[in-house]
């Protein structure tokens, strides 16, 4: 497994893909990941499961999550978009932390694959289409019309993520709706200080059942799942800015340098300053 180092030139991307069979180690990135698979089928791994992808389905990828995609067959090589984006973006929807949701979701709890029978397939694949279509014919205003449709993908997936959280088999396998307002808080304000008491109160628990209970939505306990979305931030600000490296720690929740330093290093390999430098 290796960690993609990809740079956004903007906070989101659309890119034309084409896979063949051959095999290549998982990798993980910081970015939010939608593929949308055009033609031929696909073989999609993620963490230590395998799903087969057709024409017409959408897989949905968590930021720093193991993953590849590959042609299930070497004379048919497959085709698909690749939507690429920060979660900074969302700070400019109304309620845009909310359609962040599917992409923190433990893939226990729910599924990357939206199958091409699902009408919130058929809209992400159009709206994919139309992004695409913009930026090849590049008309005026085309920017403008490649976020809408970016809107519309990220709001697909969210009804579609509803849906199926709704149609859990039984009312315990449902996350409660104090555990919802919990997660959605998080992704509003992780940068400020956030005690952990007030989110137990927030979702209304007992403290043995909250952490349970957040674990199983998310895969990490509420501190990794709230300094993985302050490193995410920090990567777009290293990557995107000329803040100093103090200047992004602070702004990101890190109340100590030392701390996000030590952070920063575990998580990629290489310290802040290290990374940044590989850009110049």
């Amino acid at each position: 497994m290796f960690y993609d180092d990809i740079r956004l030139e903007k906070e989101w991307n659309f890119v034309n893909k084409l896979g063949t069979l051959t095999e290549h180690a998982m990798h993980v990135h910081d970015a939010l990941e939608v593929s949308i698979l055009l033609e031929n089928d696909a073989k999609y791994r993620v963490i230590d499961r395998d799903y087969y992808g057709k024409p017409g389905d959408v897989f949905v990828f968590r930021p720093f999550e193991p993953h590849y995609n590959l042609a299930q067959t070497r004379d048919k090589p497959v085709k698909w978009i690749m939507l690429l984006f920060s979660p900074s973006i969302v700070r400019l929807i109304p309620e845009g932390s909310k359609l962040l949701q599917p992409f923190y979701t433990a893939a226990g709890r729910f599924s990357p694959l939206i199958p091409a029978s699902s009408p919130y397939a058929e809209l992400i694949h159009r709206a994919a289409r139309l992004a695409v279509d913009e930026e090849e014919r590049k008309l005026p205003g085309w920017q403008a019309k490649q976020y809408l449709a970016f809107i519309d993908i990220l709001v697909s997936i969210y009804r579609h993520y509803l849906e199926q959280m709704d149609a859990a088999s039984t009312p315990e396998q449902k996350p409660a709706e104090g555990m919802i307002r919990v997660i959605e808080f998080v992704l509003s304000h992780f940068a400020e200080d956030i005690d952990t008491e007030q989110l137990i109160h927030m979702a209304n628990m007992r403290k043995t059942m909250f952490f349970k209970q957040f674990k199983e939505l998310t895969s990490l306990s509420p501190n990794e799942f709230i300094s993985r979305l302050r490193l995410q931030a920090a990567l777009y600000y290293l990557d995107h800015t000329d803040k100093s490296i103090t200047e992004i720690a602070f702004e990101c929740g890190f109340r100590s340098l030392s701390y996000f330093n030590k952070q920063f290093k575990m998580f990629r390999g290489i310290a802040p300053r290290e990374h940044r430098a590989r850009l110049k």
